[in-house]
């Protein structure tokens, strides 16, 4: 048999066309998901200390090119939001630490401002709670986030590599720890 070099060239060029097209579907379908989960990636990125938009807007993009990289170890295995909060956490622990370690020493009067910018939300009560919940340490944050999000226990405890009682006991612990602060406060 043989083979010409316009049909080896035809049969790469169609080759080629259905990559570009598997490609473009891959993307619109990442871009969905995303978007369906948009209200979640901000809900991290306020967990993690971001106040001011412009690291809201810095920390939601990074963690965007995070889930992008990473689209293709999306199994199926738990849902898309569980795979996408574990990518986002992560994405945002390390941008919180990263940032973490440039911070200079902050002032009373800093701490003071960082309060009111918490009471800019909409909801004075949730303003607060996040403000509370910043306190806390990385690891905490993110159990509290995963219930604030509406994970139940045995989806927290899978996120987090613990036990569900352990889960349950961590969040009583930071219930408390958290009423305390806000007593310390007034």
């Amino acid at each position: 048999m043989h083979v010409t070099n316009r049909a080896l060239f035809a049969t790469y060029y169609w080759m080629d066309i259905r990559a570009i097209k598997a490609e473009r579907l891959r993307q619109q379908q990442f871009v969905a998901d995303v978007q369906r989960c948009d209200a979640l990636i901000y809900s991290v990125c306020r967990l993690y200390g971001c106040r001011r938009d412009e690291s809201t807007e810095d920390l939601y993009q990074e963690i965007v090119c995070a889930l992008w990289e990473s689209y293709d170890t999306f199994k199926g295995e738990s849902s898309f939001s569980s795979w996408l909060y574990s990518v986002a956490r992560n994405t945002a622990v390390a941008y919180y630490r990263r940032h973490q370690l440039r911070q200079p020493e902050i002032s009373l009067t800093d701490v003071e401002r960082d309060f009111e910018d918490w009471h800019e939300s909409p909801d004075p009560l949730v303003g607060e709670l996040y403000y509370l919940i910043d306190q806390l340490n990385v690891e905490d944050r993110t159990l509290v986030g995963l219930y604030i999000d509406g994970y139940d226990y045995e989806e927290i405890a899978q996120q987090m590599h613990l036990s569900q009682p352990a889960v349950r006991t961590r969040l009583s612990r930071i219930k408390v720890r958290l009423k305390e602060i806000k007593d310390r406060q007034k």
